[in-house]
């Protein structure tokens, strides 16, 4: 929706190949340790394959602006000069930024604070990625940013701020502070130009801004607007806002928003009722209808894939865009909405998109954006279309990408917003005479006109923080003047960017050279991803070993080996060999089989979880319903022990060496989180596990057991400020053959080193102030509350690469009741602070400290933690 492209699918695979090109290049040095190690990904749970990433795949340890550049900067010219460079809206948004008088972010400060609290989001790291590499392209020229962004075969890790300085024979910081400057020099003089014409009045209907925004609509029963939103530290939001005191409510959540749109909306004005879409950016769109006197919203279609609503108020009929088999379908659905029919089947290549259907209900406009990059707005007569008849238009006009039509109270004009002279201004066209007006002209940018009265329109004013709500008089604008674009000086300067692009696709097939499709053989596919030697640690000794990760490329099979021996004799018991098998099939089944398992944290730790014995596993992940954001997962899995003496990160000593486990847990998510977010914020997780410890399978001893658990998310009082309780309860059938079957409570739970996450005191079993795994039990109850503050965000000093991205504070009390005959009440209360780093832009590590104080009947304790865990979850 923000950018200007040709062929939707070689336009976006342009952009991805220059990924590919960019991370795959590799040094002399770099190629060498790939033929030896493969491209090795990063693991949490065995750290050492850090190193080896930086060694075999050095180019993806960038910031994600910096990643964007080269992709976004070529797109452009590959498409033939469709993309961002020339594109209306990096224009208007720093054009937004020197208007405001704001401050252009650092390089830190955008990948650690801006991209995240920004409405924007992502986005941001396009559009600086863009503008950054088009200002080196005007000052420097395209060889030297090809020479930024390729590796060359005699490069040694120069890091991309070492690399920029040998270069272009200038700081990276000095260009980035020049980048700076001359863009708002370059704004400042486009502001001119504006400002050289009489502007149009713009009454602000509130101060708040409001994020990227949905369609709006009128209603004229309550004379308010409504629209839907999705602003920084707040969940997307169907909204009613009342024009005349500008009083407002909301009015029903929007679940899985996507990023520029928000969601596909329409209003019927006479019965009341809204029409949202939910599952925006991924999955199956459904269609949902909100009834605003009766406060309901209920399922209308699930899983239609169906967009781009529209309704007239005087039929009743909804109109949409159904999307399947990667073609678009005109579809209707009649009052009271039980079907949708399809009206018309459109071919591949050009896209209809933003319906908006006229109140008689027999004239229906739309966007229409061909392969070739020309964007229209077209109108058809839609009654024929009942009685079989084709689809025909007429268009309207194709000047400045226009889009987001709407209609006036009587049908004889169309509204729009183009970006005709580079700003996105308000036209009108009154369809009787054809006639076709600037409405506004502003200096930011206006969209979504809304007809009000004959006087009056509605419209959102574009700001570098959303999208605010505004009032403009229904009458021509005196004169447009034309901006400047930033890319324009690429082409000056080198007009043979444009024979970079890409021929098209189409003329481009030698269907000669097809070949026959073939099914497609997993196991034929196999190869060696990753192949490393590592270290790591079996309680108290040493193990030197390797790793590797074999799969197909489509992750149908998967096989994760390690290996190693204990060579120093550090254990009395002489336990030498250590070995951890894992096969995947399809992400659904697994097998395994560990001897003797090692734990790399087991080097640093005081707890040690690598435990003497054998484990032969096997288990089953399935999905019963994923429906972002709900997903309802069951997890199975049966285990058999042999000669194991402990568990519970071996402070726990079992009663038989030889017993199975098996454990099946029904996992149900439905939570959400907001912009700016660090963690879950809304909703519910509600987990039940059932479990059996089995010993003797002769004589068949059992210790079954089951334990629920729900956890709830609300946010209150500011943005990000989440209040969370979680209440647990578990039965245990106690055997007295097999004692290590029951509940073991007690602990933060959090080691010196770790790989879990960091807040362990939210689990089940954790009860933080007394030691852990202290309080065996067979039945409990347990309620816990916490509060966890917004995360706080500064511009942290860069250290090579390295800085802090976060600190996040919490607090918290917990309550246990269980059948213990001594103490069977206890009560807690804590505190938590994390650090959260970023390392080499990438990868991110968590510096934890927590103290809990609890208290049980004739007794009180404290304890304490310092940890520090790689990676993120």
């Amino acid at each position: 929706e923000v950018v200007p492209y040709n062929e939707r699918f070689q336009w976006l695979l342009g952009h991805e190949l220059v990924h590919i090109a960019v991370n795959d290049g590799a040094s002399n040095v770099e190629s060498f340790f790939r033929s030896v190690f493969g491209k090795v990904n990063p693991e949490k749970n065995r750290p050492v394959t850090i190193l080896f990433s930086l060694l075999t795949g050095s180019n993806r340890y960038t910031p994600r602006w910096h990643q964007e550049a080269p992709a976004v900067y070529l797109e452009t010219w590959f498409s033939g000069g469709f993309g961002r460079v020339l594109g209306n809206f990096d224009e208007m948004y720093f054009r937004s930024l020197v208007a405001e008088e704001r401050e252009f972010p650092g390089d830190v400060y955008l990948d650690g604070i801006l991209g995240h609290e920004n409405f924007l989001i992502e986005t941001l790291y396009y559009i600086y990625g863009e503008r950054f590499a088009t200002h080196l392209a005007i000052k420097y020229g395209d060889e030297k940013i090809f020479q930024w962004f390729s590796t060359d075969k005699s490069d040694f890790y120069p890091g991309f701020k070492g690399k920029f300085k040998r270069i272009f024979q200038i700081s990276f910081s000095d260009a980035w502070n020049d980048f700076i400057k001359e863009e708002r020099e370059f704004q400042l003089k486009n502001l001119k130009i504006l400002n050289a014409s009489t502007l149009t009045y713009l009454q602000k209907l509130s101060e708040e801004t409001y994020g990227f925004v949905t369609d709006p609509y009128y209603s004229k029963k309550l004379n308010s607007i409504i629209f839907g939103y999705h602003r920084s530290g707040e969940l997307a939001t169907l909204k009613i806002f009342n024009i005349n005191n500008f009083t407002s409510r909301k009015l029903v959540s929007l679940p899985s928003p996507s990023a520029i749109r928000v969601a596909s909306t329409a209003y019927d004005d006479s019965l009341g009722l809204v029409f949202h879409t939910t599952n925006n950016n991924q999955l199956y769109r459904d269609i949902r209808m909100y009834d605003i006197e009766n406060d309901t919203d209920r399922m209308l279609f699930e899983d239609c894939r169906t967009g781009h609503l529209t309704i007239s108020s005087q039929k009743h009929e909804l109109w949409g865009i159904q999307h399947n088999n990667a073609k678009a379908i005109l579809v209707k659905s009649k009052y009271p909405f039980d079907v949708l029919e399809t009206m018309v089947v459109f071919e591949n290549g050009d896209e209809i998109q933003q319906l908006a259907i006229n109140n008689n209900g027999d004239f229906l406009a739309a966007v229409i954006h061909r392969a070739s990059g020309q964007q229209s707005i077209v109108i058809s007569d839609v009654t024929k279309l009942d009685e079989g008849g084709k689809f025909q238009f007429n268009t309207l006009t194709s000047s400045g990408s226009p889009e987001n039509p709407s209609w006036s109270e009587d049908d004889r004009y169309l509204f729009w917003n183009a970006y005709t002279n580079g700003v996105s201004n308000i036209y009108r066209c009154d369809l009787e005479t054809g006639d076709i007006s600037a409405v506004t002209h502003t200096l930011t940018g206006l969209f979504k006109p809304l007809f009000i009265s004959k006087d009056s329109l509605f419209a959102f004013e574009f700001t570098s923080d959303g999208m605010k709500p505004v009032m403009i008089a229904n009458s021509k604008a005196q004169r447009l003047p034309a901006i400047n674009y930033l890319g324009q000086k690429v082409l000056d300067k080198n007009p043979e960017v444009m024979d970079w692009a890409l021929p098209n696709a189409a003329d481009s097939i030698d269907q000669s050279q097809f070949t026959r499709e073939k099914d497609y053989s997993s196991f034929n596919n196999l190869k060696i991803q990753t192949f490393i030697p590592i270290i790591s640690g079996f309680q108290k000794s040493k193990v030197l070993g390797f790793y590797a990760y074999i799969a197909d490329p489509v992750l149908r099979n998967e096989i994760s080996l390690e290996a190693g021996v204990s060579p120093f004799k550090e254990l009395q018991d002489r336990v030498r060999y250590h070995l951890k098998l894992k096969y995947d099939i399809k992400q659904t089944y697994y097998f395994a089989f560990e001897h003797n398992p090692t734990d790399f944290f087991d080097l640093f730790n005081e707890r040690k979880r690598g435990t003497i014995g054998n484990r032969f596993a096997v288990g089953h992940n399935d999905y019963w319903l994923y429906d972002n954001p709900l997903k309802i997962k069951q997890s199975t899995e049966l285990s058999y022990y042999t000669g194991t003496k402990y568990i519970n990160d071996n402070l726990v000593e079992v009663s038989e060496p030889d017993f199975y486990v098996f454990k099946t847990e029904f996992d149900y998510k439905d939570l959400r989180r907001t912009i700016g977010s660090f963690d879950f914020e809304q909703g519910n997780h509600f987990r039940f596990s059932i479990m059996t410890f089995g010993a003797d399978l002769e004589k068949f001893e059992v210790a079954p057991g089951s334990y629920i658990e729900w956890d709830n998310y609300s946010l209150y009082l500011i943005p990000h400020n989440v209040f969370r309780w979680k209440f647990s309860a578990g039965y245990h059938h106690l055997n007295e053959k097999i004692l290590h079957g029951q509940f073991f409570f007690g602990g933060f739970g959090n080691r010196e080193v770790e790989n879990e996450p960091v807040r362990q005191y939210e689990k089940v079993f954790r009860f933080p102030g007394i030691p852990i795994y202290s309080i065996p039990t067979d039945n409990f109850l347990k309620l816990m509350i916490s509060n966890m503050f917004p995360p706080f965000r500064f511009d942290s000093p860069e250290i090579l690469g390295h800085y802090i991205k976060n600190i996040n504070f919490s607090i918290f009390s917990q309550g246990l009741i269980t059948d213990l005959p001594n103490a069977n009440k206890w009560i807690d209360v804590g505190a938590q602070l994390n650090i959260m780093f970023s390392h080499w832009y990438n990868l991110e590590s968590t510096l934890s400290g927590g103290v809990a104080k609890a208290w049980w009947k004739g007794g009180n304790d404290w304890e304490w933690f310092i940890s520090y865990k790689l990676l993120r979850d």
